[in-house]
C-alpha cells in the first residue's frame, strides 16, 4: 500500500462548515479512523477509473474524508455507506461486500462505480496531481487544492480567492500559502497587491499577521 499523506485544516484560516461525518460506530476498517486522526484531507486524491466520469477522462478527486459524526443523509441504497461527499458525488463503503469494497457513486449522472476491494487497495491507487479548480468550486473543492496546490497550481487559485473569497478569507489563505516550501515568493507578490487594493478590508489582526511576513 503506498503511503497517504493526511493534512490537518491550517490554523490560520477559519474552518468551512459542511464537511462530512461517519458514526464511530461504523463497520468499517480501524485503519479508516486511525487515517482521519491524522487529518481530514488527502495530499495523494486522485483515483483512476475505468470509465471517463464528470471531472475527467482517467478519474475523479475525493475530498474530504468523513471525520467522526452523524450519519451523512444521502439518497443511496442503506448498504453503501458514504465517508465522502462533494455534492452529488458519494465515495462509500459497500457493506454488502467482505472488504468492504469501495464505491464511487455519482447521482447526478446515474454513475455507479466499484474502485477497489477494499480499503487498503483503494488507497494504493490514489496519487497527487495538480489541482484544476472547477468553474464554480465548492467551499470544499478549493480548500482541498489551497491545501495540496504546488507552485505551478497557486496562480489560479490566488485569482480565484482574490475575487471570489471574502476579503478575510482571502487574507488568510496568504497567511497560510507564505510559509508553505515554494509557494513563498508567488504568495509574498500577492500581498504587495492585497497590500496596495485590499488593506482597508482586512480585521487588524490579519493585518498585523500579514505584515510580519510579507
Amino acid at each position: 500500500m503506498s503511503a497517504i499523506s493526511m493534512l490537518a485544516w491550517p490554523e490560520e484560516v477559519t474552518p468551512i462548515t459542511g464537511l462530512p461525518t461517519i458514526p464511530a460506530a461504523a463497520p468499517v476498517p480501524a485503519a479508516y479512523f486511525a487515517l482521519v486522526e491524522k487529518g481530514q484531507w488527502p495530499r495523494q486524491f486522485f483515483c483512476p477509473t475505468k470509465e471517463p466520469t464528470s471531472e475527467s477522462l482517467t478519474g475523479v478527486s475525493i475530498h474530504a474524508l468523513a471525520a467522526v459524526g452523524p450519519k451523512m443523509v444521502s439518497p443511496l441504497p442503506a448498504h453503501l455507506l458514504p465517508f465522502a461527499k462533494t455534492g452529488a458525488q458519494y465515495w462509500c463503503f459497500d457493506l454488502n461486500t467482505p472488504g468492504p469494497a469501495i464505491r464511487y457513486v455519482d447521482w447526478e449522472v446515474d454513475q455507479w462505480l466499484t474502485v477497489a476491494p477494499d480499503w487498503p487497495g483503494f488507497l494504493a491507487q490514489l496519487t497527487w496531481q495538480p489541482p484544476l479548480l472547477p468553474p464554480a468550486p465548492s467551499p470544499q473543492e478549493f480548500a482541498h487544492a489551497a491545501l495540496v496546490c504546488d507552485a505551478a497550481a497557486l496562480p489560479g487559485l490566488l485569482d480565484f480567492a482574490r475575487t471570489a473569497l471574502s476579503a478575510e478569507t482571502y487574507g488568510q489563505w496568504l497567511v497560510h500559502w507564505v510559509k508553505q516550501p515554494g509557494l513563498e515568493a508567488l504568495t509574498r507578490t500577492e500581498i504587495a497587491f492585497a497590500r496596495q487594493y485590499r488593506w482597508a478590508e482586512f480585521s487588524a489582526p490579519l493585518k498585523a499577521q500579514l505584515s510580519t511576513l510579507s
